[in-house]
């Protein structure tokens, strides 16, 4: 059977393991790994709409005759979590702690900013996308209005689901068939971030401590803590790593991500001695060859501009965020 989701496409990772990639100009944003546990099917995240997770929850009943009874929560952004409420019914939820936290505190001023502003924001990238004839910036912009017109359609129903049940550092999950190891990671991409490692499969969903072609979000991470987190996670040795954002991955897109950090300090630490860090010398800025393909382009710019923030902040001797 072929399932199809204007959403999200379904790629099968192994057995009774498989992972939802999202599709530009959907409405489901991240991606989603599904797993048979052996008597226990098991959802890691939960895409950004209920909509996406509909499609999701349809495809796990015709695959496997049941809905999923345990959801994990990667970290609290409103694209990993906002679908929970389609599983919520018939599943647990799970999360680190400090995610739950995050979502009850961080998560609702999330909440409440998208309520007020996503329909005009929707409004102004409908205008950008007639208006632009550039390739690249005309696939961010596809990303970017399924987010916001699937938070509009979204909104009306939309509810954050905390999740039930909390854990510090690690869980095991047991099937009949095989076990899921969640390890959490401080500071890598938020505060809290879970992975999922399926070790008789040697297969990693990894969230959003990995992006693949696409820039990353570096706007709460710890530098330094995400780049030791991929050297350990990339010593599972994975035949595979999911990432939260873009295809999957292997073992050298940890190391590219690591070397895309490296690099964004460097460039901060050239503007930062220059005395050149304004917006216009960030702005102007040409994206590297090597990451010119990459997707959500704009994103580039953010992260250079945190690093520049974080460098400014140590000369000053303010400790850095």
């Amino acid at each position: 059977m072929v399932y199809k989701s204007k959403h999200f496409a379904i790629q099968p990772l192994a057995e009774g393991i498989f992972a939802a990639i999202a599709e530009d100009g959907g409405s489901a944003i991240c991606n989603v790994g599904l797993v048979d546990l052996g008597g226990q099917i098991l959802v890691f995240d939960a895409f950004l709409t209920p909509q996406a997770a509909k499609d999701l929850r349809r495809f796990a009943v015709d695959r496997f005759g049941r809905a999923p009874q345990i959801a994990i929560n990667s970290h609290y952004h409103n694209d990993h979590i906002w679908g929970n409420q389609v599983f919520a019914a018939g599943a647990q939820i799970i999360s680190s702690t400090r995610t739950r936290d995050l979502i009850a505190t961080s998560g609702v001023e999330e909440f409440q900013w998208y309520s007020a502003n996503s329909a005009k924001r929707l409004e102004s990238l409908h205008v950008q996308y007639q208006n632009t004839q550039d390739k690249r910036e005309k696939q961010d912009l596809l990303l970017w209005m399924g987010e916001y017109g699937g938070i509009v359609e979204a909104l009306p129903q939309l509810t954050v689901c905390m999740p039930s049940i909390t854990f510090d550092n690690r869980l095991e999950i047991h099937g009949e068939t095989r076990t899921a190891e969640l390890i959490t990671f401080e500071g890598g991409h938020t505060a809290s971030d879970t992975i999922l490692h399926l070790p008789q499969d040697r297969i990693v969903f990894m969230g959003d401590l990995l992006f693949v072609r696409a820039h990353p979000w570096l706007g709460e991470c710890n530098p330094l803590s995400l780049q030791n987190a991929l050297r350990e996670l990339r010593q599972l040795n994975a035949c595979c790593y999911v990432p939260g954002h873009g295809p999957v991955g292997a073992c050298e897109d940890l190391e590219g991500l690591i070397d895309y950090i490296d690099h964004c300090h460097a460039t901060a630490r050239k503007l930062t001695e220059t005395g050149s860090v304004t917006d216009e010398a960030i702005k102007a800025l040409q994206i590297p060859e090597i990451y010119r393909e990459w997707k959500i382009s704009q994103f580039y710019a953010t992260n250079i501009r945190f690093f520049c923030e974080r460098l400014s902040s140590a000369d000053s001797g303010s400790r850095p965020s």
